[in-house]
C-alpha cells in the first residue's frame, strides 16, 4: 500500500495522469526526471509532482512499475483498466472513471493506506458527514502526529482538475459528506470487472466465496457507501451482464465470477452514452 505522505501534498490532477498513462502507453522507460521531461509532469533536482503521479497511478491501478533496461531506469506498464481509460476516457473526465480509481485507491493491496483508513475502515467511526478536524484526528489517531495528516484526500475530490467530478464527497459549511457509488445499469459492466478483480486479488484459484467474506476482506460496500438494500439493488443490475452471479438460496448468500477480469475491463465502457 501506498504510504501516509506518497502524494506529496499534490491532488491527482487528470491532465498530468494522462500524460503518464500516454508514456507508459508508448512503452517508454527512463530515469524520473527523464521520465518527467517527455511527459512534462513537473520535476525539480529532488522532489517535484513526477513521483506522486507514478504513486497516484499505481494506487489507482492504471499501471504497475517495474524496472527499465538500466538500473536507474523505471517502466510504466498500463494495467487492463488503464488501458480501458487510455482508449475510452484518457483524460478521466467520466464519473465512472473517476470512482473506479477511487475505488483502487481504498484498496487494502494496491491502494493509499491513508484513503484506505478513511473510506473503508472509517465509515462505523467518522460516519457519512465530519468535519476536516475530526478527520484529521481521526487519522491522527492512526497514523501518529505528523504535518497534515489529510493532505490532499478531501481536495482531490473538490477540484474538477482531480476527482471531482465523481461527487464521491462534497463539502459545505465546513462539514464533509460522503456519496454513494451510483447504482445506475450503464455501470453495471464496471462494477462486474472491479468484483471479478478483487475475487482474484483475495481470493486467487476460489470461483466462489461468501458474500460475508467478499465483505470482510475487501471493505468494497464500505468504499461503496451501499447499505444492504443498495446492495440488492445493485446486484439486480450487476447479475444481467452475466460476468458475476449472487445466490441467494442459502445463507450466507455466495458470491461466484463466470469470466475473468482481463475479459470484462475492455467492456466497462460500452454502456456510456
Amino acid at each position: 500500500m501506498l504510504p501516509i505522505n506518497f502524494h506529496k501534498t499534490f491532488i491527482p490532477e487528470r491532465h498530468l495522469i494522462t500524460a503518464l498513462l500516454e508514456y507508459a502507453a508508448l512503452g517508454k522507460e527512463g530515469t524520473i526526471h527523464e521520465m518527467a521531461e517527455d511527459t512534462g509532469i513537473p520535476m525539480g533536482k529532488y522532489s517535484g509532482k513526477m513521483q506522486a503521479i507514478i504513486a497516484y497511478c499505481r494506487g489507482m491501478g492504471l499501471i504497475t512499475v517495474e524496472p527499465g533496461r538500466d538500473k536507474k531506469y523505471k517502466k510504466p506498464t498500463l494495467t487492463q483498466l488503464g488501458e480501458a481509460i487510455i482508449l475510452n476516457d484518457k483524460h478521466l473526465g467520466e464519473p465512472l472513471s473517476q470512482w473506479l480509481v477511487h475505488m483502487n485507491l481504498c484498496r487494502n493491496d494496491i491502494g493509499a493506506k491513508a484513503w484506505h483508513k478513511v473510506f473503508a475502515e472509517g465509515r462505523d467511526v467518522l460516519g457519512v458527514s465530519f468535519t476536516a478536524e475530526q478527520l484529521e484526528s481521526y487519522l491522527v489517531d492512526y497514523f501518529g502526529k505528523g504535518r497534515n495528516r489529510t493532505g490532499p484526500l478531501v481536495s482531490a475530490y473538490t477540484d474538477d482538475a482531480a476527482l471531482g467530478r465523481a461527487k464521491v464527497l462534497t463539502v459545505k459549511d465546513m462539514v464533509i459528506t460522503r456519496h454513494k457509488a451510483p447504482i445506475i445499469p450503464s455501470w453495471a459492466t464496471a462494477y462486474s470487472a472491479m468484483i471479478i478483480e478483487l475475487l482474484e486479488s483475495h481470493f486467487p484459484g476460489q470461483a466462489q466465496v461468501t458474500l460475508t467474506e467478499f465483505t470482510e476482506k475487501t471493505n468494497w460496500f464500505n468504499v461503496c457507501l451501499w447499505h444492504d438494500s443498495d446492495i440488492e439493488a445493485a446486484f439486480s443490475l450487476i447479475e444481467i451482464k452475466g460476468f458475476v452471479v449472487l445466490d441467494r438460496q442459502i445463507r450466507p448468500w455466495i458470491l461466484e465470477k463466470k469470466a475473468r477480469a482481463q475479459d470484462v475491463w475492455p467492456h466497462v465502457f460500452d454502456d456510456i452514452a
